[in-house]
């Protein structure tokens, strides 16, 4: 399923650059993110803070017709998660890596500097994960040790079983809104919100969700 997934992905963005062969225009972008998750666990509310991460990707713009519209189809690396807890001692964190599929419908203005707004819904497919604890072993006694701080990973296992952390393919809404200069610079402002419930199947009463906000440049390239 997975597989399936990414080749039909990659597949409709090869679609539109030789259907639209003349006119679209190819993108490289990368940038910082902020991701949280939301919703119920156990019944309570999370309110764990946001955890930073980084995103790299390619887009394709093709113009729709001669209107001001355009389809923009992504391919993203995108790290999501939250952090449960941050104190002096402990800091412990789930990052969630994904490769998140976005097919924007965009707006865009005229002028040498193009301002752009768009949506379209987007699609995660689950990459290696990691939970993630930080420890510092500094003491009353001893504030410099070595090592000052020790650390323990544990692979998250994503899937429709009992016993695995999360299920697997995320989905949700992907809004942007930016400018983009003739020559080709781009920067945009980004949000995915998440619709699908990931919680684990071993816990049916939870309600989770991923969203996260990224800030992102990149530049189009010409098709000569």
């Amino acid at each position: 399923m997975k597989k399936s997934f990414f080749l039909l992905a990659v597949s409709v963005l090869l679609l539109q650059v030789s259907v639209f062969a003349q006119k679209t225009r190819v993108g490289v972008t990368a940038g910082i993110s902020s991701s949280n998750m939301y919703g119920e666990i156990g019944g309570k509310d999370i309110r764990d803070d946001s955890k930073k991460g980084i995103t790299i990707g390619i887009l394709i713009d093709a113009p729709i017709k001669k209107s001001r519209f355009s389809f923009q189809p992504s391919i993203n690396y995108v790290q999501k998660g939250r952090i449960f807890e941050e104190t002096e001692k402990v800091k412990s964190w789930v990052g969630l890596r994904y490769a998140e599929v976005n097919f924007d419908f965009v707006y865009n203005s005229k002028g040498k500097t193009t301002f752009f707004v768009g949506l379209g819904p987007s699609a995660g497919l689950d990459l290696p994960s990691t939970f993630i604890v930080r420890t510092n072993n500094s003491t009353a006694a001893n504030n410099n040790p070595d090592p000052k701080y020790s650390r323990s990973e544990k692979k998250v296992l994503f899937g429709k079983e009992v016993l695995d952390n999360f299920k697997g393919l995320d989905y949700g809404v992907h809004l942007q809104g930016g400018f983009r200069i003739n020559k080709g610079l781009i920067f945009s402002l980004n949000y995915t919100f998440g619709l699908r419930n990931i919680a684990s199947e071993g816990a049916p009463n939870d309600n989770i969700k991923n969203g996260y906000f990224a800030a992102r440049f990149g530049w189009l390239f010409k098709n000569k």
